[in-house]
């Protein structure tokens, strides 16, 4: 560690950019006349094929041009964010000479227009910027308009697949953070509601874990934001399952995402995200389908640490009585985050990982934890035991 930049020196270093957030019918259109303000002129929309088929981005495109803006799409080719992807909305984006973008869609839909950003104004390849602290230069108009309870339009992050290297590549900056944030529930109605709940439970791991962090004491404006995240994803995603057209719920649960996102920003990432990670890394799974039963294992490890947190979280949330002893509470707690998993996600799969698996991860994660500014608190040989149990 010595020499290294961690995590939250990094934040420091480069500060919190200032984000906006639009929440209503019609916002990703109607911020045509923001986009204009800061002097946007030529725009690259960046989205998959299934979301430029809505009519709705169609009509949002519409405006842009009747605001008097160019704008020039890119369609995602891979289903994962991907090298190719950024390699590709950048030639666009140099190509029709864009000062902003526009990406509409989820989390890797976020990450490549992320990428974009910052490759249009750093110098290098994208995975030239892995790690923490190799984002240099700032980045010029970045939006995102998210369709789903993804935290990834405000977390400081983003990951993606290597093609030259075979590899999964993850970037931390400040700087990549988007500048406009928007909530369209014209947009999320037309999503799949599934994918709205699965997203909502990743933001949900994010929240819970950041709530919990030994940085919280220091920033507690952001361990509040971790606190409303929780309060908004858990409070409606039981009833999202029962009512799926219900614009007020995705929207309330979208916007739990952003602030789980912003709670990261400054308080980091916990151990069910790292795990995650890695287990995409060595096995290629799908990016947040165990995460619930992960964070379920980690914080029956972390209890004894966060024993107070947990039954403040487990009260406020009413899954307990506020008479009932603080050991009892934090463990209904736990019970609960795995209740509203197991409801959401029937089959959490994992991959099959073996000793020698279930080692390199734990290790791996440790140091990934280091790498955030702070002592991990489960010891590798307790993580991997963890790992293997699961």
């Amino acid at each position: 560690m010595s020499g290294r930049l961690t995590f939250i020196k990094s934040t420091e270093r480069d500060g919190i950019t200032p984000q906006t957030l639009y929440i209503e019918e019609g916002a990703a259109g109607d911020i045509a006349d923001v986009l204009k303000e800061r002097g946007s002129k030529r725009v690259l929309i960046l989205s998959n094929k299934n979301t430029f088929e809505y009519r709705a981005v169609d009509r949002i495109i519409d405006r842009y041009n009747e605001a008097g803006l160019r704008t020039f799409k890119y369609q995602r080719r891979i289903d994962v964010a991907d090298s190719r992807d950024i390699e590709g909305g950048l030639a666009t984006y140099k190509e029709y000479n864009c000062d902003t973008i526009v990406v509409i869609g989820n989390r890797y839909d976020i990450s490549v227009g992320k990428m974009v950003a910052v490759s249009a104004t750093n110098p290098g390849k994208p995975a030239s910027f892995a790690g923490i602290g190799n984002v240099k230069f700032d980045i010029k108009t970045l939006v995102a308009i998210k369709i789903d309870g993804t935290p990834a339009a405000s977390t400081p992050e983003c990951s993606f697949y290597n093609q030259e290297t075979d590899t999964w590549i993850t970037c931390f900056s400040q700087i990549m953070l988007p500048h406009i944030v928007v909530i369209d529930s014209e947009l999320m109605m037309r999503n799949n509601v599934e994918l709205i709940r699965f997203s909502a439970l990743n933001s949900l791991c994010v929240a819970i874990e950041a709530y919990l962090s030994p940085l919280t004491a220091a920033n507690p404006e952001y361990k509040a934001n971790a606190a409303v995240a929780i309060y908004k994803i858990f409070g409606k995603l039981d009833s999202l399952a029962a009512d799926k057209l219900d614009g007020y719920l995705q929207t309330r649960v979208s916007m739990g995402g952003f602030y789980a996102g912003l709670a990261a920003t400054k308080l980091g990432f916990g151990y069910s995200y790292f795990i995650m990670h890695k287990m995409q890394e060595m096995f290629g799974c799908n990016y947040g389908t165990g995460m619930g039963r992960i964070l379920v294992a980690v914080l029956r490890e972390l209890l004894e640490f966060s024993t107070e947190q947990m039954a403040a979280l487990s009260r406020s949330q009413q899954f307990c009585t506020s008479s009932l002893d603080n050991l009892s509470a934090a463990q209904s707690f736990i019970e609960s985050v795995y209740d509203i998993y197991r409801k959401n996600m029937p089959d959490p799969s994992l991959p099959v990982m073996t000793p020698a698996d279930c080692r390199k991860i734990a290790e791996d994660t440790r140091r990934s934890l280091a790498d955030m500014g702070f002592e991990p608190r489960i010891s590798v040989e307790r993580l991997e035991m963890m790992l293997r149990n699961m």
